[in-house]
């Protein structure tokens, strides 16, 4: 799983190495695409920005990084239990990476506030895994208990 999460990590930086007129054109397709699927539904009153998907990519990324980081190394005492902060500092090490490898990409900026997000994403991905594992050995102990 460690290897799963290794590329992922490649994946979020791959994109961000990507020149911004690339990046603009894909952000561009999916805000399209979502304001497409809302004007079939209806919906059309409700519009996003490519700011906003931009952002809610960011978060996305990062909160599948945060699910992952946890199901990979929350098996490590380093990792688990009252240590999952250090998932999320993890997390944080990445972002920091994320944005300084966008400082040195044409058209791209570094942006503490996409670490902050980013960052964010990750905290909300351990706690959704944390939550779901606490469920998950709940119900296994009621099985347990029932025998």
């Amino acid at each position: 799983m460690i290897a799963v999460t290794l590329l992922y990590l490649c994946f979020i930086f791959a994109n961000s190495a990507t020149p911004a007129v690339y990046s603009s054109a894909e952000s561009s397709w999916v805000t399209d695409w979502v304001n497409g699927i809302f004007q079939t539904l209806g919906l059309g009153f409700i519009r996003f920005s490519e700011g906003f998907i931009r952002k809610a990519a960011h978060f996305g990324e990062y909160t599948g990084l945060g699910i992952l980081l946890t199901v990979s190394l929350s098996r490590y005492p380093f990792f688990a239990g009252k240590n999952r902060w250090r998932l999320v500092a993890a997390g944080f090490l990445a972002a920091c990476i994320d944005e300084s490898i966008q400082y040195f990409t044409p058209g791209r900026n570094a942006s503490p506030a996409d670490v902050l997000l980013d960052t964010c994403g990750v905290l909300f991905g351990v706690a959704v895994s944390a939550a779901v594992s606490r469920l998950i050995e709940k119900k296994g102990k009621k099985k347990g208990g029932e025998r």
